[in-house]
């Protein structure tokens, strides 16, 4: 009968230390997510969108930015990538934004082809704009500094990501 017990006690010895690393491991992966979350607080109140011609970056967090890249400019049509230009004299690197400022990219307007009507499937026009007239995820790509020296990239309105090693450089205007 004492092997029984003997046995007994290994398991309940066992199942315990395994709930014991469970409880352990997963107190590292909520603090890691925990901190995670703290160090994005400000960058998901930078914000970025293209209105009509322009691209603008804004700052609704409470702290500075010490530098802003807006990278590139683009679009999706029929689920492909579309550059979208912007003039060739455009600031693209901003230091100091102060909380509450903006920061814009004038876009340029281009000609993309015939506009063609979706149900009569004739010409009616010229397609013309900083994006073909279908085009949808209008967005800036954006790289950004924070108050805490970290550096973040955010895709249009995604969720932001941390810059692991050096931040990019703005992409030349696409051809």
């Amino acid at each position: 009968m004492s092997e029984f017990w003997d046995a007994a006690s290994a398991v309940a010895t066992t199942a315990a230390t395994g709930v014991a690393l469970w409880l352990a491991v997963h107190e590292v992966q909520m603090r890691r997510k925990d901190e995670t979350d703290r160090q994005a607080a400000q960058a998901r109140l930078v914000v970025s969108a293209i209105e009509g011609t322009r691209g603008e970056v804004v700052n609704h967090s409470s702290e500075p930015l010490l530098e802003l890249r807006i990278i590139r400019a683009g679009a999706d049509v029929d689920g492909r990538p579309v550059a979208v230009r912007w003039a060739e004299d455009a600031q693209r690197i901003f230091r100091n934004v102060s909380a509450g400022e903006e920061r814009h990219l004038e876009l340029r307007v281009q000609g993309w082809g015939p506009l063609i009507h979706p149900e009569l499937s004739y010409e009616v026009g010229t397609d013309e704009g900083v994006a073909p007239f279908n085009a949808s995820n209008h967005r800036l790509t954006i790289q950004f500094l924070d108050a805490a020296g970290l550096w973040w990239q955010r895709v249009g309105l995604e969720p932001p990501t941390r810059v692991l090693g050096e931040p990019a450089q703005p992409a030349a205007n696409p051809e």
